[in-house]
C-alpha cells in the first residue's frame, strides 16, 4: 500500500510558486497549478477576469470560446483576460480565507501588469477575490475603486459572468447594459451631470405656492411616497415627493417631525393641496410601481388622474429585465448611485 502511494504522490503535479505555499487547493488533484499568466499579458485599459482557469484539450484559458465571443461582441477593441484564482476549475466553496489571501498577491500582480483603467469581475468569485464583497446580483453594474499595494488604481465593475449569461439568456440585456455603462463612464470619460436638489416644504405658504404651480401644469411631472409600512389599511404616508422638469419638492405628511401632522392646524389643507395637483387631468403622474402609491392615497380621497408606471413601462421595454426602482437606477443613473 505504502508503495502505491508513493507512486501516487510522485506522479501528482506540484506547485512551484513560493507564494502558494499553505494553500489547500494543492491537495487537490488538478492538471496544473498557479498559471502565472500575467508574464504574458500586456498593458490595456480594460481587463476582463474570471473566476478561475477552464482546462481544456491540454491547455487552460480565462473564458471558453462562446464566453470570450459574449464579451468581444460589445468590445471590438483589443482586452486583456485573466482570472482571479490562477488554479484551473477551482469553486467558491475551495477558496478559504487563507487560499484568498495567498491568491490575491497574484491577482495584483495581475493588475500592476495591465494597468487597467476599468476591470470587470465577472461572477461572484472574482469580485470577492477583488473587493472582498459577496452577492453579484445586488453589486452587480456598481463601481468599486480598487488600488494595488503597488499603488495602482482602477475602477471595478462587477458584472454577470458570461457563462450565466448564456445559460440564463434573460441576463442579457443587464450583462451588456453594465458594461456598456461603465466602458462609456470610465475609459470615454463620459459623463452625465445631472443635479438631483429638492426642497423640503415645511411652511404652509409654501404648500400653497407649490399647489397654484402645479394644479394646471401641463408638463409631466414624477411622484413618489415613502410609508410607515406596506399596509395601506393601516400604514401612514410619511413624505410625498413631485418632481418636474428641474425642480424637486418633498411635503412632510404623517411624519414626526411634520408640520402638517394630522392633528395640525393645516394638515387638512395641504391634503386639498395635494389632491388638486394629483387630479390635473393636464398632465401626466409618473410613479413607480403606481398601484402601490395610489391605494395609499385612494385613503385620503385622491383619485390621481394620467397615470404611467415606470415599472410596467419598463416590462414593454424589456419583460426579462428586473423592474426595481434600484435596477432601473443602476442601469439609467449609475453616476448618481456612485455617490450615495
Amino acid at each position: 500500500m505504502s508503495d502505491l502511494q508513493d507512486i501516487y504522490a510522485d506522479s501528482k503535479p506540484h506547485c512551484p510558486n513560493i507564494l502558494c505555499e499553505g494553500c489547500t487547493i494543492l491537495e487537490q488533484n488538478k492538471p496544473a497549478y498557479a498559471e502565472m499568466d500575467y508574464e504574458l499579458l500586456e498593458e490595456g485599459d480594460v481587463l476582463f477576469l474570471s473566476d478561475s482557469y477552464r482546462y481544456k484539450y491540454g491547455h487552460t484559458e480565462p473564458f471558453y470560446k462562446q464566453e470570450r465571443g459574449l464579451i468581444e461582441k460589445h468590445y471590438p477593441s483589443k482586452l486583456q483576460y485573466s482570472v482571479a484564482v490562477k488554479c484551473p476549475s477551482v469553486k467558491e466553496g475551495d477558496m478559504t480565507p487563507n487560499n484568498m489571501k495567498l491568491c490575491r498577491a497574484h491577482l495584483e500582480a495581475t493588475i500592476d501588469k495591465v494597468k487597467p483603467r476599468l476591470v470587470y469581475t465577472c461572477g461572484n468569485l472574482a469580485m470577492k477575490m477583488l473587493i472582498k464583497k459577496s452577492g453579484i446580483m445586488d453589486k452587480r453594474g456598481k463601481s468599486y475603486e480598487f488600488t494595488t499595494e503597488s499603488g495602482h488604481s482602477c475602477m471595478v465593475v462587477p458584472v454577470y459572468h458570461p457563462y450565466t449569461v448564456i445559460r440564463e439568456p434573460r441576463h442579457t440585456y443587464l450583462f451588456e447594459t453594465d458594461i456598456k455603462n461603465a466602458y462609456e463612464k470610465y475609459v470615454l470619460g463620459k459623463r452625465t451631470e445631472r443635479n438631483f436638489s429638492y426642497k423640503v416644504l415645511t411652511e404652509i405658504k409654501d404648500v400653497k405656492v407649490l399647489g397654484e404651480m402645479l394644479r394646471d401644469y401641463e408638463e409631466t411631472i414624477a411622484v413618489d411616497i415613502e410609508t410607515t409600512g406596506l399596509n395601506f389599511r393601516k400604514d401612514k404616508i410619511q413624505t410625498i415627493a413631485i418632481a418636474c422638469k428641474d425642480q424637486t419638492w418633498v411635503v412632510p405628511l404623517d411624519h414626526k417631525d411634520s408640520p402638517f401632522k394630522k392633528g395640525e392646524p393645516h394638515y387638512a389643507t395641504v391634503w386639498v393641496t395635494l389632491r388638486h395637483i394629483l387630479e390635473n387631468p393636464k398632465n401626466k403622474k409618473v410613479f413607480h410601481n403606481a398601484k402601490f402609491d395610489v391605494k395609499f392615497l385612494l385613503n385620503h380621497g385622491i383619485e390621481p388622474t394620467n397615470v404611467w408606471d415606470t415599472k410596467i413601462m419598463h416590462h414593454f421595454l424589456n419583460e426579462t429585465a428586473p423592474k426595481s426602482l434600484m435596477d432601473l437606477v443602476k442601469l439609467y443613473f449609475a453616476d448618481e448611485l456612485e455617490n450615495l
